[in-house]
């Protein structure tokens, strides 16, 4: 097994397969299971192609619905999602919302469109998971079709004792002063040992009978989000956007290699903390105005939450000069300063 230590520290289909009506707790895996899903086929799944500018659904008075739209970092398009779920949304609205949105965003678009962001955030989750000591990777593959009847296939067709599947999404904040980069993690036990060791049937259930990657037959979960602010002020959305798309859009491009090197470093140090370990609290915080959270560590500026869903939230203000010759790229070490979770 791979050793556990305390770690020394939206319609988004890619977060369909865990259900969406609230910020669901994140489920340690136990040593009993990590011993048993060796190895596993990690799988990443990116939906989206370009970055994308979020906005505040229109809920349609639906009060129970709103409760999507106040996960930080699960993105629009979950949101929305769940909206449609729970209660009458406002599709007009939304549709305006959306079309302004991608208008004001435009030239940030059309400044990355040689951005690789999908494969930067694949190659560093699956660099930092196949770090993890004792953790068998079996291969590790990108995937842009992601729903549920895709993932099942990819499940079955699998030849690992596990699958892992970590959804991830990037946008920008719909004040567009803050990049947002979050990602979800689900392992699902394949084989027989991994099963019975995770509580389940050791068999898988047949095609089209009970669903084979539902919430609770995952043997572990975990929700981890960044936000990078702007290390400017502006009034008006298309300041933000300018700021970002400036010098060849360094500032996002920066923003994007962090956010991939903490969103990996933030899973693989989930991944192996033991599931009675106590989480230091040090004061409340909160990631965005009106979201408290638990405040973990801080340092250099960046400062890590835990939401009360199980989020993990890392929060940071990106510096002037990251991305420039002078100063190097911001890494899980540079500008933003290693935060680690307790």
């Amino acid at each position: 097994m791979f050793s556990f230590h305390r770690a020394a520290v939206a319609g988004l289909a890619s977060l369909v397969l865990a259900g969406c009506a609230t910020a669901p707790n994140n489920k340690p895996m136990s040593a009993q299971v990590a011993s048993a899903i060796q190895p596993v086929d990690l799988r990443i799944g990116i939906k989206q192609s370009e970055v994308y500018a979020a906005f505040e659904p229109s809920m349609g008075g639906a009060s129970a619905a709103a409760a999507c739209g106040a996960v930080p970092g699960l993105g629009i398009l979950l949101a929305a999602a769940c909206g449609g779920a729970l209660g009458a949304v406002d599709a007009t609205v939304n549709a305006s919302r959306a079309k302004t949105a991608d208008e004001i965003v435009r030239p940030l678009k059309d400044e990355t469109v040689d951005a690789k962001f999908d494969q930067l955030l694949t190659d560093a989750i699956g660099k930092s998971l196949q770090g993890i000591p004792k953790f068998q990777v079996s291969g590790t593959t990108l995937t842009k079709t992601v729903d549920p009847k895709a993932y099942e296939e990819t499940f079955r067709a699998s030849t690992a004792s596990a699958v892992m599947f970590v959804n991830v999404d990037y946008h920008v904040s719909p004040d567009f002063s803050t990049l947002q980069v979050t990602a979800r993690g689900l392992v699902y036990p394949r084989s027989s040992a991994a099963r019975t060791a995770a509580g389940l049937a050791a068999e898988l259930p047949a095609p089209g009978k009970d669903p084979v990657l539902a919430p609770n037959t995952a043997a572990y979960h975990v929700d981890v989000a960044y936000h990078a602010k702007l290390p400017v002020q502006a009034t008006a959305p298309a300041d933000y956007v300018a700021a970002w798309k400036a010098d060849n859009a360094r500032l996002l491009r920066a923003g994007m290699n962090d956010g991939a090197a903490q969103v990996g470093r933030l899973l693989a140090e989930d991944l192996q903390r033991a599931p009675d370990s106590q989480r230091t609290v040090i004061r409340k915080a909160e990631p965005a105005k009106g979201l408290p959270g638990d405040l973990l560590a801080e340092s250099n500026g960046g400062q890590l939450m835990l939401m009360p869903g199980g989020m993990l939230v890392f929060k940071t203000t990106l510096s002037k000069d990251a991305g420039t010759a002078s100063a190097a790229v911001p890494t899980a070490t540079s500008a933003a300063g290693t935060v680690a979770a307790q």
